[in-house]
């Protein structure tokens, strides 16, 4: 029985197709059996057969195995052949056939197109599923909204990956009234379309090198579908739509009928501009956050059952990813309000220990000025009556009129104790701080017959009110507006502005004509003692501003420069 006949006896039809035949040395092709019917739906082999010239011989690595059987040494090749407008895949075994003496051999072709296809499909899914796991490592090792969304729309788009043509997102509002537009990817005509694939397939990029070159704000691609998506805001009305059904089903849906679509719905798909759309919901644990929608304009390719459910697999990803930013966004404003809370405890903290401290430096300016005040009121009360009594004896004379002008020199000193005395005695309340800087120019002025400064209140800053007690704002702000009257020549040259900023009140002083030194000479008066500025009144008056919180220095570029700057902390609203 001949090899041939084995083979074609109780061959199964659904068997890998194949076929024997005999080659003899002239190319010619005898004694075909064929046996199984599996082949793309198709008998290709038969089609091949058909061919005179079926045989690719201009294929080096064929025509070596046919060379090798001819010499008795059985081998095998493997390649593929166009038939038409196909390209098909088969396996060729060649070796001596028996009793023929090198004139012929026999060969068995097999088809491998079945083979090759599941091959295919399988490096296909083995892509997705990569490009699914290279964008939940990217989700892991960033926690910017964009970048995510960014993410999110190269996956979606990536040929090895989901493959879509276009990618668009939209985000809800926190009260779930409209979806809007925050970013796209993809071509908005074939020739981009060519342009971009052809900068891809030059040298393939992994989901990380792609996303790198956007960060880089290299790619001149997406302007168009990005300012298409960012102009979109899609109301979410009590009716129905794909959108929201999608997110009420929890699953992902193709859009590609008009029919059953509302107004809204069918002018989206105008303006998004494709026949059928992949709508994937993005859900989080308790809202929805939005949607993903892809489509293939440029191709045309009908997206499957296989596209979309890969879609909503990678949407819950997504989903997870989107949430955690949020998530992330919430705590870091959480801690920065705990950051705040802590800032203002420590501030408290700190005007309590100043306060204590003042309240210590009280009572022992209490003490010292009591146990200093009675033995010196005897001795210029004495002094001064031996001065009355005194005549034409100007030894005595000389040394009483001594010793009472330094019992008055101690006395002035124990009033200006009075002024850290008061501060144990204070009263504190809410006081608006431009009713409280014309209180203190007018009593100035009245003292010194002058004109009233230019006072200049901002809009905003006009209902600022601080906590302060009245009579230590006026000592410590008439000892401030004393020495910068001196520097302006007199308080009438004086202006003053009053302005709101980060919750304090800023006071603005400086003299009517423009010198930016202003300040700059105030410090350099207060450091050396000149004028009537003395060290203790100072001392007295920054200690009051800083109790209060507040502070003394010199106006920043942003505000001014040359402005002397007195500031007091604002009382918030929710106090």
């Amino acid at each position: 029985m001949s090899l041939a006949g084995e083979l074609k006896r109780n061959s199964a039809e659904t068997v890998r197709p194949a076929a024997f035949f005999t080659l003899d040395r002239n190319y010619f092709v005898g004694n075909i059996a064929q046996y199984g019917s599996l082949f793309c739906e198709v008998n290709c082999i038969d089609d091949l057969l058909k061919n005179d010239n079926f045989f690719p011989l201009d294929n080096p690595h064929v025509r070596d195995a046919i060379e090798k059987a001819f010499n008795e040494i059985p081998s095998q090749v493997r390649f593929k052949h166009a038939i038409g407008d196909k390209t098909f895949h088969f396996d060729l075994y060649c070796f001596p056939e028996l009793g023929q003496y090198n004139s012929s051999i026999g060969c068995f072709l097999a088809d491998r197109c079945r083979d090759e296809e599941t091959a295919i499909s399988l490096q296909s899914k083995i892509d997705r599923l990569d490009i699914i796991n290279q964008a939940v490592r990217a989700f892991a090792e960033t926690t910017n909204l964009n970048e995510i969304l960014r993410i999110i729309l190269l996956a979606v788009t990536s040929g090895p990956g989901l493959g879509f043509n276009r990618g668009f997102i939209f985000l809800s509002d926190e009260s779930l009234t409209y979806l809007h537009g925050c970013l796209a990817t993809g071509p908005s005509s074939p020739a981009e379309a060519g342009e971009i694939w052809k900068s891809l397939s030059e040298e393939p990029l992994s989901l990380a090198e792609i996303l790198r070159f956007y960060r880089s704000g290299e790619s001149p691609f997406d302007t168009y579908v990005n300012q298409l998506v960012t102009s979109l805001k899609i109301p979410l009305a009590e009716s129905s739509s794909f959108l929201k059904r999608s997110y009420e089903e929890r699953r992902a849906l193709v859009i590609d009928s008009d029919s059953n679509l509302n107004e809204d719905e069918i002018s989206l798909k105008k303006k998004l501009g494709a026949e059928s759309l992949a709508v994937a919901p993005l859900v989080s644990r308790d809202s929805w956050l939005g949607v993903i929608i892809a489509d293939n304009l440029i191709t045309n390719k009908p997206i499957s059952s296989s596209d979309l459910q890969l879609l909503e697999i990678f949407a819950r990803y997504a989903s997870d990813a989107i949430d955690n930013t949020h998530l992330y966004g919430r705590l870091q404003r959480k801690v920065a309000k705990l950051k705040k809370a802590n800032e203002e405890i420590i501030r408290t903290r700190e005007n309590l220990i100043r306060s204590e401290k003042l309240t210590g430096i009280s009572k022992m300016a209490l003490e010292v000025a009591h146990e200093i005040r009675n033995p010196l009121t005897v001795i210029g009360g004495h002094s001064n009556a031996r001065l009355r009594k005194i005549k034409d004896d100007p030894e005595n004379e000389r040394i009483y009129g001594i010793i009472s002008k330094q019992a008055a020199r101690i006395e002035n000193t124990l009033n200006r104790f009075s002024s850290i005395i008061s501060m144990s005695e204070k009263k504190d309340s809410k006081f608006n701080i431009g009713d409280l800087i014309v209180e203190t120019l007018r009593t100035m002025t009245s003292v010194k017959s002058e004109k009233m400064p230019v006072v200049d209140i901002d809009d905003k800053a006009k209902d600022g009110m601080i906590l302060i007690d009245r009579g230590l704002f006026h000592k410590a702000m008439m000892v401030i507006i004393r020495e910068a009257s001196l520097i302006a020549g007199g308080l009438s040259n004086l202006r003053l502005e009053i302005k709101e900023q980060h919750n304090f009140a800023i006071i603005l002083i400086r003299g009517e004509e423009l010198n930016e030194k202003f300040a700059h000479s105030f410090f350099d008066a207060m450091r050396i003692g000149q004028g009537e500025l003395k060290s203790q009144e100072i001392s007295v008056a920054l200690e009051i501003i800083k109790h209060y919180g507040g502070d003394l220095g010199i106006g920043s570029p942003e505000i001014s420069k040359g402005w002397l700057i007195v500031e007091f902390p604002l009382i918030k609203e929710e106090e």
